[in-house]
């Protein structure tokens, strides 16, 4: 294996793309600088694995390992992320706080979860003119304010889907391609990443959201507002203007979808996804003293 990966790694930087791939692996991987791991943080390579690691994580973590000397140390993390790490760290996503960000270096982790690519075959036009959203909104304060804010509105169709603690606005689970029968959709952050984010940005719809404040492999920090996203204020009091102003303008609202779509577009290459993720392991692994 570790020659597979040397051949995929070698001659990468005379490849047409190659100023593109730099740019990815330096988005996901931020160090500049060498680095000592402490010995109480970090894994060894082999025993990033199913049964130590969440599975969902170590799988797509196995992948993007593959190949690198079994004994090599590395900082690695699975599940939400709350904060930023100390020490530089294998992980889903970095908080964009300005804390530690460069220590979170992203893999493409979880990714069943977060790369689902259903088919949407409902052209803008065709679709309803109304703010969607379902999802479950238990103990998520932002998703509970924007429900206060706006659930009575005419212009939104909010619905909670959780059923273990439902709330007054319980609704019954709908299918993504359920969702697409809708203009615009609301892609609010939970724990971390709001995990429909790229199925959104990936349909004919326009995703509506604040400012993302967690970035994974979607590339969150580099979305550009207004040409990817409609971007509605943190404590949601704009929402209602916004909505309005896409509704009475379509053909800006259609715009925003085409940039939505073409974004995701460029992780449609799985080689060339593969070939970035070794790059962002070799980049780490080569700064460790």
């Amino acid at each position: 294996m570790n020659a597979r990966r040397k051949r995929l790694l070698s001659g990468w930087e005379k490849r047409p793309d190659a100023d593109y791939l730099r740019w990815r692996r330096d988005v996901y991987c931020r160090l500049t600088d060498r680095y000592d791991l402490p010995e109480a943080s970090t894994v060894r390579v082999k025993d990033v694995r199913v049964g130590k690691f969440q599975s969902r994580y170590a799988i797509d973590a196995e992948f993007s390992l593959r190949g690198f000397p079994a004994e090599r140390e590395v900082a690695f993390k699975d599940g939400d992320i709350w904060e930023n790490p100390v020490v530089p760290t294998l992980m889903k996503a970095r908080r964009l706080n300005g804390i530690h960000e460069e220590n979170a270096v992203i893999l493409n982790l979880d990714s069943i979860r977060h790369w689902l690519n259903p088919k949407d075959r409902i052209p803008f036009s065709k679709k309803i003119p109304k703010l969607f959203f379902r999802g479950d909104i238990f103990n998520k304060p932002a998703r509970i304010e924007f429900f206060e804010k706006w659930a009575d509105n005419d212009m939104f169709d909010l619905g909670d889907t959780n059923r273990t603690h439902p709330s007054r606005w319980k609704s019954e689970f709908v299918s993504i391609p359920y969702q697409f029968g809708y203009q615009f959709i609301l892609a609010l952050e939970g724990y971390d990443m709001a995990s429909s984010l790229q199925w959104i940005m990936a349909s004919n719809c326009v995703p509506v959201m604040p400012k993302p404040t967690v970035e994974g492999w979607l590339m969150h920090s580099q979305l550009e507002a207004g040409k990817h996203y409609v971007e509605i204020a943190p404590d949601f009091s704009d929402v209602g203007e916004k909505i309005r102003y896409y509704i009475d303008h379509p053909d800006k609202a259609e715009r925003i979808s085409v940039e939505s779509k073409k974004w995701v577009s460029q992780f449609a290459d799985k080689r060339r996804e593969r070939l970035i993720s070794l790059l962002v392991v070799d980049k780490y692994l080569s700064l460790q003293k």
